[in-house]
């Protein structure tokens, strides 16, 4: 809709409007001249009779408690024709909750916050709550945008419009709602529209929050399911899966990994979400005021830890659960508190009353820290040794050869007295020749008979030994084969990847949900570049022919004029591509990215969300079971080893006696 030339308030008087604040599907907010503590909101679109007259019952049921939680409207907004066009409201500050009780943006957009500081916030949501239910009025619409932070611990409300409003005898609805934040009887609802909402409906979402804000951003229903197939968030809810409830392991629900342990709450809030969320207590579940009384005094019995002065917790736990997880995930939850400032904790206690405690670990299930210990315990193989060469092995000649030496040995003194007895026959009975030529060919013969022995002797070691050699080549080739550390070294390397990537889990899915965020930014520029067309532009030196020439080349809006399109074109120069750039980048610079209708859709949230999910339990198995497959490749390499050292003790010790045997022979 276009905005009206003159807008009044609700005494006629004229409003004057600043620059536009932000943006959104329904409408638009504006800064109003010379009054820093009001804004307006100004709809896009004609409203119907109904919504006119939420707004101006909403203006009349305006009350001092209220504005102190909500941005509700305080006058409206008229055009010309006297139509409800919009309405005035406080000024919102803070930041959205949800950068609050998500760890990563939490250190950056709320540095000083302690678990006080989160105790504090969750007491103020309920007292929020309170004063629209004291106020006869629903919130309906609960979801993480609606709802900002004061550095201050404060809450405020937006989009107050959107709320069910109760005027006397008339009811105004609340037609919208997010299921991840609905109950268990408002999930599969095909249209909110003519649904009477209730306190009870609101308590749900309530201690949906509040459960949000005291567990790091964590949903009650996201937890691991242990059943087949996918457990959705809305399933679960729906079916009644509180993931840390006592009923939890009944209905294949548990905590996710690292998640801090409910039991570490004071009892009388664990049983408060205990009654929030069951099927037994749907119809009573705690309202804000006993939420306000268990927070003030969760908030007024924590301790600071010993080995950690910024980390708070209940007393009752024991003992501090921040320093395990940030153990287990190398990351920091809370950030040192600046001394100077004092603790953003502090400083919320101060405004309303109080709150100061944190939580304890127990964890149970995997812990990082422990695996990884395990796994560097796992004593690595034994290095190869280098293998004695056979022929330093002491040794003796084989029987055979030894039999043969000694039978030489007497061959070699009967040789002696054989000669010497016949010189003597020769010298002193020289007619008897002929025995000394008798004895001395039968000596000759002994001689044959012995050589042939040994070639035959020595050919049969000489072959042994050359089959032996090959056959010790072959088990040193084994055994260094056996020895070889890389297969283990492999597996520590890659559990090494497995624990790095473990810990960038949340910084993978922060990349992962601001890719999203990107698109859905890009995708809004697109919109608004395509809504500027080119042949509606007065542009110099630019006229109809040019314009029908860009169109022939598919370039008829803003989102098409691009340096490299320009130049196919035939006869466009410089200077007119120059122009038509600068009038792209104009375009650019008025774009406003609208929050409302770029928020990413809750199911490629959800999807991301499923996939860390997914990849957190893969990883948690892999190191899990680290330690153990560790130990089989180490004993592995060690056993074959040994079995190889086996075999190759045998083969040298006969390789050295047939080295042996063949030197000898």
């Amino acid at each position: 809709m276009k905005r009206a030339a003159r807008i009044v308030d609700g005494s006629g008087r004229e409003v004057a409007f600043g620059r536009e604040l932000g943006r959104g599907g329904e409408g638009s907010v504006f800064e109003i001249a010379g009054r820093s503590d009001l804004a307006a909101k100004v709809y896009h679109k004609p409203l119907p009779k109904e919504k006119q007259e939420k707004i101006e019952a909403m203006v009349r049921l305006k009350t001092e408690r209220l504005l102190r939680f909500t941005v509700w409207p305080v006058d409206v907004l008229r055009d010309g024709a006297r139509r409800v066009i919009g309405f005035l409201m406080p000024v919102l500050s803070g930041k959205e909750i949800h950068k609050l009780y998500g760890p990563k943006t939490r250190l950056t957009e709320f540095p000083q916050a302690g678990y006080s500081f989160l105790i504090h916030t969750a007491a103020n949501l309920a007292r929020a709550f309170a004063a629209v239910h004291e106020a006869g009025h629903v919130v309906g619409d609960i979801n993480h945008s609606n709802f900002y932070v004061t550095d201050q611990a404060t809450i405020l409300m937006l989009d107050c419009d959107s709320f069910q409003v109760q005027s006397d005898s008339t009811r105004f609805g609340c037609d919208v709602g997010i299921p991840m934040y609905m109950p268990p009887e408002l999930q599969g609802a095909a249209s909110f529209r003519g649904i009477v909402r209730t306190r009870n409906h609101d308590n749900f979402g309530l201690a949906v929050f509040i459960f949000m804000l005291l567990f790091m951003g964590r949903h009650p229903f996201a937890g691991k399911y242990s059943g087949s197939g996918d457990m959705p968030i809305e399933r679960a809810i729906r079916e009644f899966r509180f993931a840390y409830g006592p009923g939890a392991s009944s209905r294949q629900m548990q905590p996710p990994p690292g998640a801090l342990p409910i039991h570490v709450l004071p009892p009388e809030v664990q049983s408060l979400f205990a009654r929030a969320f069951s099927q037994d207590s749907m119809t009573r579940r705690p309202d804000a005021q006993e939420w306000i009384a268990a927070l003030q005094d969760m908030g007024g019995s924590l301790v600071p830890c010993a080995a950690n002065p910024w980390h708070q917790y209940p007393a009752s736990a024991g003992s501090c659960p921040w320093c395990a997880m940030e153990g287990a995930t190398g990351g920091l939850l809370f950030r040192p508190a600046d001394p100077a400032r004092g603790s953003a904790g502090a400083a919320g206690a101060a405004q309303t009353g109080g709150v100061h405690r944190a939580a304890r670990d127990s964890a149970g299930g995997f812990q990082l820290p422990v695996a990884w210990t395990q796994i560097q315990r796992v004593p690595p193989p034994p290095p190869a040794r280098t293998l004695p060469e056979p022929s330093s092995l002491p040794s003796q000649p084989s029987e055979p050869v030894a039999a043969y030496l000694r039978r030489r040995k007497r061959l070699g003194a009967l040789s002696i007295l054989s000669l010497a007895a016949a010189a003597g026959v020769w010298i002193f009975l020289p007619g008897f020749w002929m025995i000394t030529a008798g004895s001395l060919a039968g000596f000759n013969l002994l001689l044959l008979a012995a050589g042939r022995g040994r070639r035959a002797l020595r050919s049969a070691r000489t072959e042994e030994r050359d089959l032996l050699r090959l056959r010790w080549n072959e088990l040193s080739r084994r055994y260094a084969e056996a020895s070889e550390p890389r297969p283990f070294a492999d597996k520590l390397q890659e559990l090494e990847r497995a624990r790095n990537e473990y810990l960038s889990l949340e910084s993978f899915k922060a990349a992962e949900l601001r890719r999203l965020q990107a698109k859905q930014r890009s995708g809004q520029m697109k919109i608004h570049l395509r809504r500027h067309r080119i042949e509606q532009a007065h542009l110099d030196g630019i006229g109809p022919g040019r314009k029908a020439s860009l169109a022939l080349f598919g370039i008829e809006t803003a989102l098409e004029v691009e340096t490299h399109r320009l130049a196919r074109v035939p006869g466009f120069g410089p200077a007119n591509t120059r122009m038509l750039l600068a009038w792209r980048d104009r375009i650019e610079r008025r774009f406003v990215f609208d929050p409302v209708l770029g928020r990413v859709p809750q199911a490629e949230v959800l999807a991301v969300e499923r996939a860390v999910e997914a990849r957190t339990r893969e990883l948690e198995r892999r190191l899990s079971a680290g330690a153990s497959e560790l130990m089989r490749i180490s004993s592995g390499i060690r056993s074959r080893q040994e079995a190889a050292l086996r075999e190759a003790g045998g083969t040298a010790q006969a390789l050295a006696q047939a080295e042996l045997d063949v030197n000898a022979l």
